[in-house]
């Protein structure tokens, strides 16, 4: 399952709303061990306060799990209906989300 973490620099959880990200890290999860395999620039991040669920989806699409420390309740019941996994961590760094985000979907990965 593809997972991405919504960040300000690629190593820090975005402290605003995901759509705020100026990075999202891509890591790829088996049920077992995270492996990093892409970084993806908002590309939305220069033109207004932030993305919304509908143009994130266009470039993290192939992501079923998406996670932030703050997202909007409106993206998070979208994301839902569409079939992916909005997921709030209190962790401040990517590295801490890790375990925190294995936590959360124990059970759930195939």
């Amino acid at each position: 399952m593809k997972i991405a973490f919504g960040t300000k620099d690629g190593i820090h959880i975005n402290d605003e709303h995901f759509g705020h990200s100026e990075i999202y890290v891509v890591y790829d999860y088996d049920g077992n061990e995270f492996k990093k395999i892409e970084e993806i620039k908002n590309p939305y991040a220069e033109t207004h306060l932030h993305a919304k669920a509908e143009e994130i989806k266009e470039f993290l699409g192939h992501c079923k799990v998406w996670v932030g420390n703050s997202m909007g309740k409106g993206s998070m019941i979208k994301l839902d209906k569409w079939g992916y996994k909005p997921l709030i961590v209190e962790s401040k760094t990517v590295e801490d989300a890790l375990e925190e985000v294995r936590y959360m979907l124990a059970g759930e990965v195939e």
